[in-house]
């Protein structure tokens, strides 16, 4: 017979499992999607995080939700398309190639190949530390990297069949554009941010004499501005609508018009429209029919006005303050804090943004937020409160989906364009294609006849994102897995990205298929730092999952991530994994103790059960059986909960003790129900703790390479006996009263007493059915009895 160690050591033990896990056979038998399974096929479509190199929280967290959901699906008995994809292409990546390893964007074909090395090895990273937490998807089929040629196929091919539809187009227009990251970006990608800011009172001179004063946050726009708007309620501008004012500094006439969307309350209640200062002075500019004036560059510099060209806007800002001072056109200056439009997709930006007249690529949204709003109902949600961030999120677009971004490391758009910005697709038969490496299709547009030429234009990294269960479910090369796998069965994912990645996914989705992406969508919280803030590493509450794993295992971390309501936010601590620990060495003393007795034994069912049996069956049909309803409503907390309460609780602390003398005199009742219970709690606990697990199911049972290999538990055969609850609550209040005297008494569990027992009739005559169990259990030599309302015991030493 082995040793067994006495301390569970998830250092030594959880890499070989890990590694089992990728070997050659395991993969054949446990963790391969056979295309041609009659199994019930079970979809996950997961995030592709990112390739920055680290694994954070929030990854980890993700990363055990959805492997605990893929391991209680295996076991269910399902074939799995468990994906792992990456997100490669993106602005950071550029960044850190253009900076850190200094190899500048001039030299394209170097730059590109610099940018997949330096993806690669992030990915290595990330991946590594994902295996570590124990994560198995099918690595061997179904992970994928945004930049390889068959996924970047599917998305070129994806924005070619939205072309065909009408739905794509090229026009000139402003844009939410990014002066840091140089780049347009989308709706779904900004935000406002509150900052410091200044609120500048400033004289504009009537063209008939006198004044209107205006407030703006941003003065330094005046020479970009194109009117002066009031509402036409304001009684105190009434008699100014229609009339000429003069444009500080710039001696221009501009007019003063009424429309309902001022303010009336803000500032001084008149505004200067500037193309562009915000969204409003976009929609003032379209219903207006108001001149354009491009005065802020792609680097957030000023053009145009001579004084202050080449300034940044922060600088521009001060600068004009300062003459408008000296000039006398500043009545005063405030100093506020308000809400500031920034990159804030991007957590590592966050500037503020400008608006750019930019030719663009578009894919129409807008008018179809009427058929979103009906068909995002027919996904389930958990919790099912994001459905109404979803449906807000909906509900907010004003913009059409601007998806050119201005970088090189990205998905080219499969375009060529003329000079009236007709869009003239590829061929299908030619993707992936570069339209700067390759030539058009035609040789001048088929609409205007003009010359074509390439559109260098990448897509945006949502583009990219947004066909994984396309590329997943094979809709474009694989019709026989589409038609049975799609829609997928679940999409998993935080909060955070509800408006780009869920959202995108569904857009696109039911524009091609005309059907919904998933069945259900899980959206998780976001796991905060101990002091309960967001994790920053400018505050210094960033936690690595990597940071103490080889102290405390992968397994106890797991568990603490999953013991929380799914959609709310949680604190991370470390003292939170300490305690999962002991829980995890609790089974691994309950295992040890059973080894000897189930190992390498056939466990028959007795004809009989003692009564301290029938008890620990009823409550286990009840762990069992909840146990599996949480799981499929992933409601692991709930798991977490009962283990406490059902093993712990129960298990370890009192049945375990209870049957010892039972055990060691070979009675049937008490190996079989031994041998059950362990079997049946390793198996449910694998999706949460797959490590000891396996670790346990090797050493007492064994006679599969692996637990994933079993399934869950039946508790057809057993009953909910009520009376044999009853007895065993009788049970563990009886040895609750001992165990707490014994301690008043300052005596040891050892110590052989007498007791005397008081309560009522029905707890009397349960103790007296397992008097003979309680005693050998407690060290009594005698125990008298008392009828009384009350529960009460009195120990004597003996």
């Amino acid at each position: 017979m082995e040793e067994w160690p006495k301390h569970y050591n998830p250092k030594e033990i959880e890499p070989k499992w890990q590694q089992r896990w990728l070997s050659q056979e395991l993969w054949e038998k446990v963790f391969r999607f056979d295309e041609d399974s009659t199994k019930p096929v079970f979809f996950i479509d997961t995030p592709p995080p990112f390739t920055s190199g680290e694994l954070h929280m929030g990854h980890a967290y993700w990363v055990t939700i959805a492997d605990a959901m893929a391991r209680f699906k295996k076991l269910q008995g399902h074939n799995l398309i468990f994906p792992q994809g990456w997100d490669t292409q993106g602005l950071p990546t550029e960044l850190k190639v253009q900076y850190k390893l200094g190899i500048p964007k001039e030299n394209r074909e170097l730059f590109l190949k610099k940018c997949v090395e330096w993806t690669e090895d992030m990915i290595g990273k990330m991946k590594s530390a994902m295996i570590r937490l124990g994560y198995r998807p099918n690595w061997e089929q179904f992970e994928y990297r945004t930049y390889q040629p068959d996924y970047r196929k599917v998305i070129q091919r994806s924005l070619i069949d939205m072309h065909s539809k009408g739905m794509i187009r090229m026009r000139q227009g402003p844009v939410y554009w990014c002066p840091r990251c140089e780049t347009a970006v989308a709706q779904s990608e900004v935000g406002y941010l509150e900052k410091d800011g200044i609120l500048a009172y400033i004289g504009f001179p009537l063209k008939d004499g006198g004044e209107i004063v205006i407030a703006t946050t941003r003065p330094e726009l005046l020479g970009a501005t194109q009117a002066v708007a009031v509402n036409p309620q304001d009684e105190r501008y009434k008699n100014l609508v229609g009339k000429k004012a003069i444009l500080p500094l710039f001696n221009k006439e501009i007019e003063i018009i009424a429309d309902p969307d001022v303010e009336k309350d803000f500032g001084t209640g008149a505004v200067m429209i500037s193309t562009y200062g915000d969204p409003q002075d976009i929609r003032w500019q379209l219903k207006y029919s108001l001149p354009v004036t491009e005065l802020v560059d792609e680097r957030g510099r000023i053009r145009g006005t001579g004084f202050l060209d080449g300034m940044k806007v922060d600088q521009a800002k001060s600068k004009i303050v300062e003459l408008l001072k000296e000039k006398g056109y500043l009545r005063k200056i405030e100093k506020i804090k308000h809400n500031v439009l920034s990159h804030t997709e991007r957590s590592d930006c966050l500037s503020p943004i400008e608006f750019l007249v930019k030719e663009q690529v578009y894919i129409d949204i807008v008018q179809h937020k009427g058929s979103l709003l009906e068909e995002y109902k027919k996904m389930n949600f958990k919790p099912q409160r994001m459905a109404g961030k979803l449906e807000e999120w909906i509900n907010n677009i004003e913009w059409d989906w601007n998806i050119s971004r201005q970088r090189l490391y990205g998905t080219p758009l499969p375009f060529w364009y003329c000079d009236n910005l007709h869009l003239i697709p590829a061929d299908i038969s030619s993707l992936p294609i570069d339209p700067t490496k390759a030539d058009p299709p035609v040789g001048k547009c088929p609409q205007c006849g003009l010359p074509l030429r390439p559109l260098t234009h990448v897509a945006d990294v949502w583009v990219d994102s947004s066909v994984t269960v396309l590329y997943l479910s094979g809709f474009y090369d694989n019709k026989s897995r589409f038609a049975r796998v799609f829609p997928a069965d679940v999409r998993l994912q935080g909060t955070d990205i509800i408006r780009t990645w869920l959202f995108y996914t569904f857009f696109r989705t039911l524009m091609l298929t005309g059907n919904i992406p998933f069945k259900k969508v899980i959206v998780h919280g976001q796991v905060l730092g101990p002091d309960g803030t967001r994790m920053s590493k400018s505050k210094g509450n960033n936690v690595s999952p990597m940071d103490r794993i080889d102290e405390f295992g992968a397994d106890a971390i797991r568990m603490t991530l999953l013991d929380a309501s799914l959609g709310d936010d949680f604190p991370f601590k470390w003292d939170t994994v300490k305690g999962k620990k002991l829980l995890l060495q609790k089974l691994w003393n309950a295992s040890r103790l059973a080894y000897p007795f189930i190992h390498g034994r056939k466990v028959e069912k007795p004809k009989y059960f003692h009564l301290l049996d029938q008890w620990i069956l009823a409550k286990h049909k009840e762990f069992v059986e909840k146990t599996i309803q949480a799981y499929e409503n992933q409601d692991f907390f709930v798991v977490l909960s009962m283990l406490y309460n059902y093993f712990w609780e129960t298990i370890a602390d009192e049945y375990l003790e209870l049957i010892k003398h039972r055990l060691f005199s070979e009675d049937e009742s008490a190996i079989y129900t031994l041998n059950r219970i362990i079997k049946d709690l390793i198996v449910l606990i694998h999706p949460i703790a797959p490590h000891i697990t396996e670790e346990i199911y090797s050493l007492i049972f064994g006679d599969r390479p692996t637990i994933l290999m079993e399934t869950l538990p039946s508790v057809e055969d057993l009953v909910s006996d009520e009376k044999a609850v009853r007895l065993g609550e009788s049970v563990k209040k009886f040895n609750s009263l001992v165990r707490t005297n014994k301690v008043k008494m300052r005596l040891s569990m050892n110590s052989q007493i007498k007791v005397k027992i008081e309560g009522p009739k029905q707890f009397l005559d349960d103790i007296k059915l397992v008097e003979d169990d309680l005693k050998k259990m407690l060290k009594i030599t005698d125990i008298t009895y008392g009828e009384s309302e009350q529960i009460n015991a009195e120990i004597t030493p003996v």
